[in-house]
Formats: C-alpha cells, structure tokens, sequence
C-alpha cells in the first residue's frame, strides 16, 4: 500500500470491489437470502407461516439498532478491524441458524443475522468507501460500486440456487463394528446455508486482512482513525442530524425503501389487478436490471457535477409520478415504461444514498451517520409490506397505496429543491 494518506487508482478499485464483496455479504440477513430457505425452516421446525412474518418483523426492526453501534465502531477503529468482527459476527450466526433446531434458537440466530448482515455490514460496507475516497472519486466509485454489487448478488443468488437444488441430505452413522449406534441425518439446506457461513470466514475476512489498510495515519491527540481527506470543516455525527437535509435524504430514500419492499413482495397480486398475468411478473423482474445499472453509473458520474439535492429531487419527482399513474396502466408499453422509469430512478436513489453521506458531512463521522440513516432504511423496509397488505384489505386495491406514495414522493422532490445545504460546501457542487 501508499506510504501516503491517498489511495491510488489500482487501490481505489480493489476497495470497491471489496466493498460490493461485503455488502453481497449481507445476502443471509437479507429478506431475498432468506427466502431461499423459508420453506425449508417452515417445515423443519414446524413454525406457522404467520408466526414466521413475526418472527420475521421483530428480528429486523431489532436488527436495524445495530446500525448505530456498527458506525460508531467504524468512527472509532476503523474500517479494517470493524469489517473483520462483523463478519466473524454474521458467520457465526449463519452457521447457528443452519444448526437451529428450536425456535428460540432460530428466532435468535434470525435477530443476529439480521442485526449483523443487513444492518450492520451494510453499513460498514458504504463507509468502507465513503472513509478512503476524495470526494471527486466519491460518485463514481459509488456508481461501480453499486453495480458490482448488483452483478455480485446475481451470482450469490444462482450459487445458492444451485446448491439448494443439487444438494442431498447428508447421512452420517456413528459406533464400531457391523452395527451403528446412532445416525443423523443433515438436511441439504443446512448444508448450503452453513456454507455460506464459512464463506464469510474463508472469503471475506481474509479478503479484508489483504487488501483494506490498518489504520489511516491518525489525528493529533486521538488514537482514532482520520478518514483519509477528513478536513477540520467535516461535520460531527451530533450537529450532522440537526440539518434537514440530513433527514430529507434519510427519510425520502428510506420511504423508497419502505415503498419497493411492499412492491416487492405483492407485485405478481399488485400486476393481477391491473390484468397482467404470472408470465409479465417474472419478465418484469429481469427487465429492470440494465436500466438500473446504467442508472448507477450516471448518477455516480453527475454526482460531482450537478447539485446532490438535484439529483434527489429528480429520482423522487419520477418515482412519484409512476406510482401516482400506475393506478391508470392497462396495456403493456405503459407496464414496461413503469418498470423501466421506476428503476432508473430507483438506481439513482441507492446511488445518493451511498454518497450523500460523506459528500455533505465529510469523512470523520460518516460511519455513524450512515447508521442513522441504515437504521431507518431497514425499519421503514420492515414496515412497507404492511402499508399494501392493508391497502388490499382496506380497500380491495392496492391503488390507495400507490397513489398515497407517490403523493409523498412528489413532497419529497419539491422539499429537496429548496432545502439548503450545509455552509462549507456552498462552493461546490453538492
């Protein structure tokens, strides 16, 4: 590495790809890992299906309190030691819950793997690059970022996939002569699940001994790490939450958080309603990825261009505007042109969301204010899929739900071209 405090071009690369390598990471502690497994433990365990949602709703709105330690650690020691207990952390809960054989046991491992997957690493994961990067390398890098860890999820989706469904269940017999004394039987699940525990300690944690620095060279009088380019100018976690654009952004990108998990989990029943059939639902799942990836990329390479509150105003006047006219779609151009605008704006959002942070507040505190905003990404997630399973019950519609949305998103985007930024980056373009 650099005797110096800056990253060169080839480092810069390394830590994005090590960054998209550790938010894949979270896969298990994310509601798309688990759901490769939910049947299986439905049935293994003999847990009730509405029991399960639960379970489910407790141990993520519990987990999401860990963004808040996780960033302080991150503040504190640094990216390289906080990475390493994370994972250690998430491997060892992911190998409890592919040993799980109670509730209780599952439920914990469930909270753990929440805790430290989708709240915790993820947020690790955004600082890793938000500590290291200048500011003017901050959008790209963040646009490759998020489009490595799109391809990288793709690929842990079809590795467990394919594992889950070549895999048989293990049998192993124990004692001494013609006869066994006892055998036990490993269901197939819980080997590929365990894998994936043992994946974090063989693949991530090495990968993050190798190649994430020990320490940045550190301030006067403090043991703490200096974020590489933090300036006396950056602002403290504390006087950070007192501005209103931080809560402009941490709650217009959570409410779309909270908004595409509803969407998510009903939309072959949300297509249904507007005459679409199970054929369009699964075509409307792979559709979107390109339009989001090159999203991804612009909105990185404008980040250093157009003002950041801008290009948040965009993302949420067309977000709104889908959702306030897919009430109105009957043919399938007009399903497609929903698709398509929603994830390129979507694209666009989780880019800001990732930059934001250290853009407007600097490098010294960016771990705990992006727990802050992690933590109500996931607890407004959690909660989105309730918003339109009572819009359906309510109503008979999820239009209600829609057009409610996409009302508030429009709010968002007219508060995010008037509100102002924080006095030392009136200079520049964010």
């Amino acid at each position: 590495m650099n005797k110096n405090n800056s990253l060169t071009q080839k480092e810069r690369i390394v830590y994005v790809v090590i960054a998209a390598i550790c938010m894949v990471a979270t896969f298990p502690g994310r509601t798309n890992g688990l759901g490769f497994i939910t049947e299986f433990i439905l049935s293994d365990l003999h847990i009730d299906r509405t029991v399960y949602g639960y379970y489910n709703l407790a141990a993520t709105l519990i987990g999401s309190l860990f963004c808040i330690p996780a960033g302080t650690l991150l503040d504190r020691y640094g990216c390289r030691r906080t990475l390493v207990w994370i994972l250690s952390a998430l491997g060892l809960s992911v190998l409890l819950m592919s040993m799980a054989n109670s509730h209780i046991i599952f439920v914990i491992a469930l909270m753990l793997t929440r805790g430290f997957g989708q709240s915790a690493l993820s947020v690790a994961s955004m600082t890793l690059i938000s500590k290291y990067f200048p500011k003017e390398k901050l959008g790209m890098g963040m646009g490759l970022y998020s489009v490595l860890t799109a391809v990288f999820f793709i690929v842990a989706f079809w590795a467990m996939g394919t594992a889950l469904t070549h895999l048989e269940p293990l049998h192993l017999s124990f004692g001494g002569g013609s006869r066994a004394v006892y055998s036990v039987t490993i269901a197939h699940w819980r080997i590929a699940w365990g894998a994936a525990g043992l994946v974090l300690f063989a693949v991530c944690v090495p990968a993050i001994l190798l190649f994430v620095r020990r320490h940045v060279p550190a301030t006067a009088g403090n043991d703490a790490p200096l974020p590489e380019n933090a300036t006396p100018d950056d602002i403290s976690f504390t006087r950070a939450l007192r501005f209103p654009v931080f809560w402009l952004f941490a709650l217009s990108i959570a409410f779309f958080g909270l908004v595409n998990s509803g969407i998510a989990l009903y939309n072959e029943d949300i297509l249904a309603e507007r005459g679409f059939d199970a054929q369009m639902y699964y075509f409307l799942m792979v559709l979107p990825l390109p339009f989001a990836l090159l999203s991804n990329l612009l909105v990185g390479y404008w980040a250093h261009r157009i003002k950041i509150t801008y290009l948040l105003a965009g993302c949420l006047f067309f977000t709104g505007l889908v959702k306030i006219l897919f009430p109105f779609i009957q043919t399938v151009p007009q399903v497609y042109a929903y698709t398509i605008t929603l994830a390129v704006s979507g694209g666009g959002l989780t880019v800001l969301f990732f930059i934001a942070w250290a853009a407007i507040f600097g490098r010294h505190d960016v771990g705990r204010i992006q727990g802050v905003a992690q933590m109500l990404s996931v607890f407004a997630s959690a909660l989105g899929p309730l918003l339109f399973a009572y819009s359906k019950e309510w109503t008979a519609s999820y239009s209600p739900a829609f057009l409610l949305c996409g009302l508030l998103n429009l709010i968002f985007a007219f508060a995010a071209l008037i509100i102002k930024i924080p006095h030392q980056q009136k200079n520049c373009n964010i």
